[in-house]
């Protein structure tokens, strides 16, 4: 029984290395399959590692600049990834204003009132965006979210991906991807998709992250927005109107926000007194907020683009073989 017990625990020891070295070959492995997998927007294979963030990979494409996750990342199209997720009300006030002025400027771009939202959540914004003579439709993943905002709010919402919708080509005036499209691992589909479903000339608006920002570039792995496994695609103002090309559809607007500021869902703080807040509201009443901020762009033109979100609007072709 002695001897059957020291046999045991050698071969024991023998295969420990062994499990341990399996585990770790297995694990090159899937990083080797990752490596030689294309860039989501230009296809090349072979990427540079600017991050680790375990399991998952930070990679940037050595030939277009895109940067994007890989490894143990679930892509937001899945079915029940957002699902009973929570969290969602304590944002809804903080946004409000946001929605109110991004609904009023897109009114004011185009005459066309049929608005699709990709990622419409439980359908508040679109909800507001009735108020602006909007006809509004959605598109959500989450199947809870999306019985939510059809039972809540009335709205006609397809449960699935933009790719998957079964609204006719052409049918919206306007199309919005806000806080979404980071959460795609596979933009261009998408964003085809919405150039399809899109009249010709008709606006998509898009805010995203900038990770080209300087705040993305100083905080490096800690870029609060290198949130994984939820965003998996990182776009900088350059990889954004490469992908927004390819896609038939043409930028004609672009713009980032002079600095980082989160947005903080505590009312009472958002009631307390704040020099900066105030010298935003006095220079928004007095019409100067936006020649101050060309101002600053044309003594620093650098930090037009350096800001940590993108605000962008794209015009989807007139061309028939882009379109097609």
């Amino acid at each position: 029984m002695k001897l059957k017990a020291q046999l045991m625990q050698t071969l024991s020891e023998a295969q420990a290395p062994r499990v341990g070295v399996a585990a770790a070959a297995r694990e090159a492995a899937a990083r080797e399959t990752a490596s030689q997998s294309g860039c989501p927007l230009c296809g090349r294979v072979g990427h540079q590692i600017v991050h680790l963030l375990e399991p998952v990979e930070i990679r940037r494409c050595g030939e277009c600049g895109f940067v994007f996750a890989r490894g143990g990342v679930q892509n937001a199209s899945e079915e029940g990834y957002y699902d009973s997720m929570g969290g969602y009300e304590p944002f809804l006030e903080a946004k409000k204003r946001e929605w109110y002025e991004l609904f009023r400027d897109l009114a004011m771009r185009t005459p066309g009132r049929r608005l699709l939202e990709v990622g419409c959540a439980r359908g508040d914004a679109l909800a507001m965006a009735r108020q602006f003579g909007w006809l509004p439709c959605g598109v959500e993943v989450s199947r809870d979210d999306a019985a939510y905002a059809r039972s809540e709010f009335g709205l006609v919402v397809h449960h699935g991906t933009v790719e998957t919708c079964p609204f006719e080509e052409g049918s919206f005036d306007a199309a919005l991807m806000w806080s979404v499209i980071e959460h795609i691992a596979d933009p261009l589909p998408a964003l085809r998709a919405c150039r399809r479903l899109l009249k010709p000339g008709g606006l998509l608006s898009i805010h995203t992250p900038n990770a080209d920002s300087k705040v993305a570039r100083d905080l490096g792995p800690r870029w609060s927005m290198y949130h994984v496994p939820g965003h998996v695609s990182f776009f900088s103002p350059s990889t954004m109107r490469m992908a927004l090309r390819k896609s038939g559809l043409e930028p004609v607007q672009l713009e980032t926000g002079l600095g980082s500021r989160p947005v903080n869902i505590d009312p009472k703080a958002r009631m307390q007194f704040s020099p900066r807040r105030v010298a935003s509201y006095v220079a928004t009443r007095l019409g100067l907020k936006e020649p101050l901020r060309e101002m600053i762009y044309a003594m620093q033109p650098k930090l037009r683009e350096q800001g940590e979100f993108m605000a962008v609007v794209a015009r989807a072709s007139t061309d028939e073989k882009e379109r097609g």
